[in-house]
């Protein structure tokens, strides 16, 4: 266990953002991790955290550490850029998580390495921890689980007797593993679906953590999001054929809202508000991206030329509403709509193409 400490009281400072100042940041929260003067050093580090906002839900989204380095003088306070650091949502959890086993004592005294999952500590919750798990860190966990089950006697013989019948025995079981995970995500996913008040930030959520679930058209997903000055997309994914790049706009199943509303003096099926007005926004990034497309190149070293959206929205009500947006489709230009229900028919593609591949 680690020593014992003198808990002494900390002063943090916290800044509610206003949204119509800055609609990015919810809020900052500030502490001082070292005066400068106190101790006579002249150099002050503060850790900032701030609060992301949702642009599309309002909500939150992910959390951003800052720690940065001031040297101080009576002229002026300069931030020491080459002593400080920033560190992005992920990156945020990560040393959260390592600093909690680290203070609580989970972490063993022996040399190794060590998987880290915050769990109630239950077997069932360890289980439930291991299929969260992104499939790297899941490889590894499974492989230190049977590390350490060598450890114990009888599960080490029942381990070599296994391994002596089959050489595949622990790449089968990190299949079959990864398999039991994209068979409960699919059916978080349509659960997701089927629920009234899934937001759009869930979805994103799900799908920046699963990408998989938009099939095997993409190579991978890119961390950047922003292409120009007042547009955030929520994916921007590689093509697996060319490498080029689209856009992907997640907004939600709209409660079962028809996609097309029937005109009845036209006798024709026309699009409804949502989404004329979703068409309307990707319409509008996709002339932004074209007028920085020189930029862009130049900045990021993507060719952004004729890129292409897509927008998942609403869901297959009927045969009416299917056909009106094929034939909607088939009139935008460099724009495609795609329904939950045809997203959810793609991952389930995705998954039975692992269970078949699992029986060979």
């Amino acid at each position: 266990m680690p020593p014992e400490r003198i808990v002494e009281p900390t002063k943090v400072y916290v800044d509610e953002r206003d949204p119509t100042i800055n609609p990015n940041v919810l809020g900052r929260k500030e502490v001082v991790l070292k005066d400068g003067q106190k101790d006579r050093s002249k150099v002050r580090r503060i850790a900032r955290l701030t609060s992301v906002r949702d642009r599309h839900t309002g909500e939150h989204h992910h959390d951003a550490l800052s720690i940065k380095t001031i040297a101080l003088s009576k002229e002026a306070c300069t931030v020491d850029l080459t002593r400080s650091v920033q560190l992005d949502g992920e990156e945020t959890n990560r040393l959260a998580d390592f600093l909690a086993a680290a203070r609580s004592g989970a972490l063993p005294p022996s040399t190794g390495g060590y998987i880290v999952m915050p769990t109630r500590g239950g077997p069932k919750d360890v289980m439930q921890a291991l299929r969260d798990l992104a499939a790297p860190d899941r490889l590894d966990a499974l492989t230190m689980l049977l590390r350490e089950a060598s450890e114990k006697p009888d599960v080490l013989g029942a381990l070599v007797s296994r391994l002596a019948r089959d050489d595949g025995f622990i790449e089968k079981a990190a299949a079959a593993m990864n398999l039991a995970v994209y068979r409960e995500v699919v059916d978080r996913f349509e659960a997701m679906i089927e629920a009234p008040d899934t937001s759009e930030g869930d979805f994103q959520a799900l799908l920046e953590r699963h990408p998989w679930l938009f099939g095997s058209e993409y190579s991978c997903i890119l961390d950047r999001r922003r292409w120009t000055r007042d547009e955030i997309a929520d994916f921007v994914p590689r093509r697996t054929t060319d490498g080029r790049v689209e856009l992907i706009e997640i907004k939600t199943p709209l409660k079962g809202k028809a996609l097309f509303t029937f005109d009845t003096s036209h006798k024709v099926w026309a699009p409804g508000s949502d989404l004329t007005r979703v068409v309307a926004q990707a319409e509008n990034y996709l002339e932004k991206l074209d007028r920085n497309r020189d930029s862009i190149l130049a900045n990021d070293g993507e060719d952004v030329t004729k890129m292409r959206a897509r927008i998942i929205i609403g869901r297959d009500l009927n045969d009416d509403q299917r056909s009106a947006l094929r034939r909607h489709n088939g009139h935008l230009h460099r724009i495609e709509i795609l329904t939950f229900d045809a997203l959810l028919a793609i991952a389930r593609r995705v998954l039975r193409h692992f269970e078949e591949a699992q029986k060979v």
